[in-house]
C-alpha cells in the first residue's frame, strides 16, 4: 500500500502526508465544531460574523505579501515560522477563550495562516511531476477529511462533559501535537529547487517590490483567457466555502439536529471521500482536471439545492445531502488547486499562487459580516444564495478550454 500511494512521490509530499494526521486529527474537530464553541462562550451571531470579517481582512493582507515572503525567506523557512504563529499559539489562546477580544486575537494571528497556503503548497507540490500533483492534493484532502470520523468520539464526550470544556482541552493538546508537527516536518523535508533559486533572485529585493511583481504578474493572468475561467472558479468556490460558516448552526438550531447527530456528519463526508479516492476514481479513465473541476461545481449544486429542501430532524436526507456536498467538495478543492498549479509558470508559482489567493481574500473579507447578518434575518436565505452561487459556477465552467490529447488511462497516480 504504501508503495503504491508514496514511493513514486518525492521527499517533501512523502513525508508531508505521512505527518498530515497531526494536523488534521485536532484542526477537523476544532474547525468543526468552531461556531458552536463561540456560541457556547456567550457570542453573538453578528459577534461571530465580525471576527470572520476581521480575520478575512487580515488574511488579505498578509495575503498580499505571501508570495514575495515565500520567494525571499523559501517554502520551508516560511512554512515552519508561520504554521507557528498561525496554529501553534492560536490553539493555545482558544484553549483559554472565554470573550469576544481572546476569540479575535486568535483569529487574527490565524491570518497569517495565508501565508502558509502559498509556501505549504509549493513546497509540496514544486518537485512534483505535472501527472502526480492530483494525486497530492488528493490524499491531503482525503487525509483530512477521514480525519472527521474522530468527530464523533468528540461528540460523546461532549455529552458528557459540555461543549466548551471539551473542545478547551482539545485545542490545547492539539496545539501541543501540531506544533511537534511542524518541527518534524521542517526537519524531513527539504527546500524545492526552485525556491533556492528564486531565494537568490529574491535575496536583495524588497518584498514591496516583489509585491508589485506579484500583482502585475496576476493582472496579465487576470487578462488571459486561458486564465481567468480558472481564477474565478478558484475564488468563488473559496467565497462559498466562507458562506458556509454557519451550516452546523443551522442543522442544530433551526433542523433541531442534536450534538450526537451533528458528530457523524464528518464521518460521512470521510467515508464518502474514501469510497470515491480508494474504489471509484482507479475505475475511471483520465479525465482532463476541467472536466473532474465542471463534475464537481455541478455535485455541489444539486447537493445545495437538496440542502434546501431537508426536514427538521430527517437524518436520512441530510445524510443524502452531505454526500452529495462531500463528493463535489472534495473533486473540486483536488482538480481546482492542482489545475491551477499545473497552468502555472514554473518559476511564478508562488507570485501567482498568491496573486490569486489574494483576490480569494479580498471577496471573501465582507462574507463575514454578510453572512452573520443574513442568517441573523433569515437562516434559510443564506443558503439560497450558496444555491445561486454554484449555479453561476456552473456557467463558469463552461468557459473553461479543454486540454487535447489528456484522455489517458488512470496509472499509478492512484
Amino acid at each position: 500500500m504504501k508503495k503504491k500511494w508514496l514511493d513514486d512521490l518525492p521527499k517533501n509530499p512523502r513525508y508531508s502526508i505521512l505527518l498530515e494526521p497531526l494536523w488534521a486529527i485536532p484542526g477537523t474537530i476544532v474547525l468543526f465544531y468552531a461556531p458552536l464553541y463561540m456560541k457556547e462562550a456567550g457570542l453573538s451571531d453578528i459577534e461571530i460574523g465580525i471576527i470572520n470579517s476581521f480575520h478575512l481582512y487580515f488574511a488579505f493582507i498578509f495575503q498580499l505579501f505571501a508570495g514575495a515572503i515565500t520567494n525571499k525567506l523559501g517554502r520551508k523557512q516560511t512554512t515552519l515560522f508561520f504554521d507557528l504563529l498561525a496554529w501553534s499559539i492560536p490553539m493555545f489562546i482558544w484553549a483559554f477563550s472565554q470573550s469576544f477580544w481572546l476569540f479575535l486575537i486568535a483569529y487574527l494571528l490565524n491570518a497569517t495562516s495565508k501565508i502558509v497556503t502559498v509556501s505549504f503548497n509549493c513546497l509540496i507540490i514544486e518537485d512534483v511531476e505535472e501527472r502526480k500533483r492530483p494525486k497530492v492534493f488528493g490524499i491531503m484532502n482525503m487525509i483530512i477529511t477521514a480525519a472527521g470520523v474522530l468527530t464523533p468520539l468528540a461528540g460523546l464526550i461532549m455529552a458528557n462533559y459540555g461543549i466548551a470544556r471539551t473542545l478547551a482541552v482539545i485545542y490545547f493538546f492539539g496545539g501541543i501535537i501540531m506544533t511537534v508537527l511542524f518541527l518534524l516536518r521542517n526537519r524531513m523535508t527539504d527546500e524545492t529547487e526552485v525556491g533556492k533559486e528564486l531565494m537568490k533572485v529574491h535575496h536583495q529585493i524588497h518584498v514591496f517590490k516583489s509585491l508589485r511583481e506579484s500583482l502585475l504578474l496576476f493582472a496579465k493572468g487576470f487578462r488571459s483567457r486561458r486564465l481567468l475561467p480558472i481564477i474565478l472558479i478558484t475564488v468563488l468556490s473559496n467565497f462559498i466555502l466562507q458562506l458556509n460558516f454557519f451550516q452546523v448552526i443551522f442543522f442544530k438550531e433551526q433542523l433541531l439536529f442534536d450534538n450526537h447527530t451533528l458528530s457523524y456528519i464528518p464521518v460521512v463526508s470521510a467515508l464518502t471521500v474514501m469510497l470515491l479516492y480508494f474504489v471509484i476514481f482507479p475505475k475511471l479513465k483520465r479525465h482532463s482536471d476541467e472536466k473532474y473541476v465542471g463534475l464537481s461545481v455541478a455535485l455541489c449544486t444539486v447537493g445545495s439545492l437538496l440542502f434546501l429542501f431537508i426536514p427538521a430532524g430527517n437524518i436520512l436526507i441530510l445524510m443524502i445531502t452531505i454526500t452529495i456536498l462531500a463528493a463535489g467538495t472534495f473533486i473540486l478543492q483536488t482538480y481546482r488547486d492542482a489545475l491551477l498549479m499545473n497552468r502555472l509558470g514554473t518559476h511564478e508559482k508562488a507570485d501567482m499562487f498568491s496573486a490569486v489567493q489574494t483576490v480569494m481574500t479580498l471577496t471573501a473579507i465582507p462574507s463575514g459580516y454578510l453572512t452573520g447578518l443574513i442568517y441573523n434575518h433569515s437562516p434559510i436565505s443564506l443558503f439560497v444564495v450558496v444555491l445561486g452561487l454554484y449555479a453561476a459556477l456552473l456557467v463558469v465552467v463552461l468557459f473553461l478550454p479543454l486540454p487535447a490529447g489528456r484522455q489517458q488511462i488512470v496509472d499509478s497516480t492512484y
